[in-house]
């Protein structure tokens, strides 16, 4: 009697909580939306707890799709549909809603987007919102082109690369040109890139974007993001503009063209580069492929002028993109390499 008395008092406490956090991460989700595009995004769904904790099996670690300092993304089926379920560390010693509520106010906006995760709705009763996105994949950039312990995972083909690269850029171009206004990503990096099984590329994580106040050409924030794609000017006065990202995609177009890690080659690229220093840097498997040295240099040559050093000598991302078409237009069709 008394075993049953206190499951149904913990029952109505777990309900209370739930609602309570319901509403303050619902009231928080609300003021951004209002404050970020006057409330006109795409429909975002609620989804309790319990539907989560079953899509996920009760968030299996062998349905990891991709990790970070703050958050694990998931594969999982809802209501019979294949989903992506993204959760922030409840217990990670920071205040994450923030970061919660952003990721789903970008991400919303960006839903329109075949370069991002089509974002379906959140769970409110969490103590960060956890996300539901679409599946379209469960491997990341990173498992692909990230040196880990020493051993690469699957090759990629030169084709493939190029068309990564290209849909990376026309995300971010929307992201900087096409919403209410500028919004700057700042945390541009392999692992929150996932590849369907076309290798479109899609980004998820839009946590730590931040959009520039109207009339102004830069904004002011404390330095995020992950340093070695990083530009030196945020870095040293924490001011993003969109050259910022410019520089962490030219990180990301290196690390495609030499399968190596970010730092490995930065500086390389950013003091010039000539035929002879492209040999030494180029990943192997792609000369495998019978591609030229010659005709990676347009590629290259992007790369290099995404990372200058000068902020005002880099391209928008949206030349970037047109570069990357034309670049991806000229190269053959070819077998994907074996690994």
């Amino acid at each position: 009697m008394i075993s049953c008395f206190n499951f149904r008092t913990q029952k109505r406490k777990d309900e209370a909580e739930k609602e309570r956090l319901f509403l303050k991460n619902g009231g928080l989700l609300l003021e951004a939306l209002v404050a970020s595009c006057d409330g006109k995004c795409n429909p975002i769904r609620s989804f309790s707890s319990e539907e989560l904790m079953k899509a996920t099996n009760n968030y299996d670690p062998q349905r990891v799709i991709a990790e970070d300092s703050f958050f694990i993304l998931y594969s999982g089926v809802l209501q019979d549909r294949p989903v992506s379920v993204k959760r922030y560390y409840e217990e990670s010693g920071f205040e994450l809603s923030g970061l919660a509520i952003n990721d789903i106010v970008i991400g919303s906006q960006m839903s329109a987007h075949n370069n991002a995760l089509k974002l379906l709705g959140c769970c409110l009763e969490t103590k960060y919102p956890t996300i539901v996105y679409e599946f379209m994949g469960d491997k990341t950039l990173s498992q692909f082109i990230d040196d880990t312990n020493g051993t690469h995972g699957p090759l990629l083909s030169w084709k493939h690369r190029i068309k990564i690269a290209m849909g990376i850029a026309n995300g971010v171009a929307y992201l900087h040109n096409a919403l209410s206004r500028p919004v700057i990503h700042r945390d541009i990096k392999p692992p929150f890139i996932v590849l369907d099984q076309e290798f479109n590329a899609k980004l998820f994580d839009f946590s730590l974007s931040i959009a520039i106040p109207d009339g102004q050409s830069y904004v002011n924030d404390v330095v995020v993001g992950t340093s070695s794609f990083l530009a030196k000017e945020y870095l040293c006065s924490g001011n993003a503009t969109e050259k910022v990202d410019v520089y962490s995609f030219g990180v990301v177009l290196i690390q495609l063209l030499t399968r190596r890690k970010a730092y490995e080659f930065v500086h390389i690229y950013e003091q010039g580069l000539e035929i002879g220093e492209l040999i030494e840097t180029v990943d192997a498997s792609i000369l495998d492929e019978g591609i030229e040295l010659q005709d990676l240099l347009p590629f290259a040559t992007l790369a290099r002028s995404c990372v200058c050093d000068e902020a005002e000598d880099r391209p928008t991302m949206i030349h970037v993109a047109k570069e990357l078409k034309q670049i991806y237009q000229s190269v053959p069709v070819v077998s994907s390499p074996t690994s």
